[in-house]
């Protein structure tokens, strides 16, 4: 470590090494100084706190003047004198100013890769409920703003979307944590979760006549062929309504499901019963009466994805129904039915795309 009089004109003389740092101190300000690598050189301040060296780094020399850089060097001593470490000092600040909107690039950003149903869900959740919080930073929303805005949501969309909203932003925060330890608790914690009761109820046997009857009644005849196949094939409502036909092969009786829950790799074929085919070769040839030329098994001219995007019944539907369901509970009903007539739990498990 060599000392030398720093000015603009002494810097630019310096040499750069070939290779590694060389760090250059100033006779005249004690802690002040120039590192020189083999292509910058970037004025610091250092000093010990506790028996460690701490170095801050000030600027590159060019991109400041060596006096804005004795300036700096002077607060960032001062600092130092008083045990405090600038550099942990700016990491606070940072994890301070951080918003929602940049917690939420970091989740996106990172370098596990996200189902797509996973980031329509993140991406609905703060854009839906919570816009007006994206250029907040985090550390302004504390608890009681949020266990407020769970409530709100409650009220307004349900406790569903409630709750799933929450999760999405504890998870933008989680992972603003990891980079900005000096962020304030997550304050989900002072959610008070509104309870999921599971929506997965089966049909009962004796009821399935009555249900078949009242679904076949309803308006929308691709709707009522996509209830009847989610019953009949067990598959998860998505999978469901994104079959396309390159993906059916009704000369073999079998249909490729190319992404389902787990992604591409979990990709599997499922063998087609005499009534599933029935449905499929029911909307080969009637979906063009209803809607334009469609990739689609189950299109919909009204949903933006160009399939049947949300299949739940309008209220005054589900209001002439004798028998209440729900999509998933359709797949539980043919699990069980599965169940009842004696197929092993592992076959059960590879049809239905469990585990």
């Amino acid at each position: 470590m060599a000392t030398i009089k720093i000015t603009k004109g002494s810097v630019d003389q310096l040499p750069h090494p070939p290779k590694g740092q060389v760090l250059y101190m100033d006779g005249s300000m004690k802690g002040f100084g120039v590192l020189v690598s083999a292509k910058t050189k970037t004025y610091v301040a250092q000093r010990d706190i506790g028996g460690r060296t701490v170095r801050v780094t000030l600027g590159r020399h060019g991109d400041m003047t060596t006096s804005q850089a004795k300036a700096e060097a002077g607060d960032a001593i001062a600092l130092m004198r008083k045990g405090i470490n600038p550099n942990k000092q700016k990491r606070a600040e940072q994890g301070q100013s951080i918003t929602l909107q940049e917690a939420a690039n970091l989740y996106l950003g990172g370098n596990k890769k996200r189902a797509d149903k996973t980031l329509k869900w993140f991406n609905d959740s703060m854009r839906l409920h919570l816009k007006d919080w994206l250029d907040k930073p985090l550390a302004e929303i504390d608890r009681r703003t949020v266990n407020t805005r769970h409530r709100r949501i409650g009220k307004k969309s349900g406790t569903y979307a409630a709750n799933s909203t929450m999760r999405a932003f504890r998870a933008a925060y989680n992972r603003a944590m990891k980079q900005h330890a000096d962020l304030p608790t997550n304050p989900t914690i002072n959610v008070d979760w509104f309870e999921e009761k599971p929506r997965k109820t089966a049909i009962p046997a004796e009821q399935l006549a009555d249900w078949y009857k009242d679904v076949t009644a309803l308006p929308n005849p691709i709707r009522n062929d996509y209830y009847l196949f989610v019953l009949f094939s067990g598959l998860r409502r998505q999978s469901a309504a994104e079959i396309r036909w390159e993906h059916v092969d009704l000369a073999s009786g079998t249909l490729l499901i190319p992404s389902p829950k787990g992604g591409e790799e979990r990709a599997f074929v499922l063998p087609l019963s005499d009534f599933m085919l029935e449905i499929l070769n029911r909307r080969k040839a009637d979906n063009g009466k209803l809607v334009s030329k469609s990739p689609w098994v189950f299109p919909s001219p009204k949903s933006q994805a160009g399939h049947i995007a949300e299949p739940k019944l309008k209220p005054n539907q589900s209001a002439v129904m004798k028998v209440p369901f729900s999509i998933h509970g359709l797949r539980h009903t043919w699990m069980t039915a599965a169940n009842a007539a004696g197929l092993s739990p592992y076959d059960i498990k590879m049809l239905a795309n469990h585990g």
